[in-house]
């Protein structure tokens, strides 16, 4: 369920371009908060949070993008070698490594601000995102047998 509910949260507060999200979405202040039943102080403080994750999401974004594009020149180019690219593309995982980190990490602060009943709410959208029916509850993911 913890994750079901972080890669909701993901979803609503980062697309999946990687690139900062517009200032006006802002899920946390808007119609879902409403439905969440999301106290001013409980917004004000997801807001901070946030806030403080901009700065170092916005530079992990800048630093993936730049390296992808030094990789998707690489690959393109007719001298390199398949040394140059597996160079390359390590320092691209860890930058976007790095990106997922902070998001993650992001995305944890403001998924602890919720209250239970909040974050089975959050489960429930997630739930519904997914294609499951409201009132039908959401199904464990299957063990993974060793």
């Amino acid at each position: 369920m913890f994750r079901a509910v972080i890669a909701f949260l993901l979803l609503l507060a980062w697309p999946a371009t990687a690139a900062p999200p517009p200032q006006g979405f802002k899920w946390w202040q808007g119609p879902a908060a409403k439905e969440l039943g999301l106290t001013s102080d409980q917004s004000a403080k997801i807001e901070e949070i946030f806030q403080a994750a901009l700065p170092r999401l916005k530079t992990a974004s800048e630093d993936a993008d730049r390296l992808q594009k030094e990789l998707s020149r690489l690959i393109s180019a007719d001298k390199t070698t398949e040394m140059h690219v597996v160079r390359q593309l390590g320092q691209v995982q860890a930058a976007r490594n790095e990106l997922d980190r902070q998001r993650t990490l992001m995305l944890f602060r403001m998924y602890r601000e919720l209250s239970p009943d909040q974050r089975k709410a959050v489960a429930r959208w997630e739930h519904e995102r997914r294609g499951g029916r409201r009132g039908e509850p959401p199904q464990r993911p299957p063990q993974i047998k060793k």
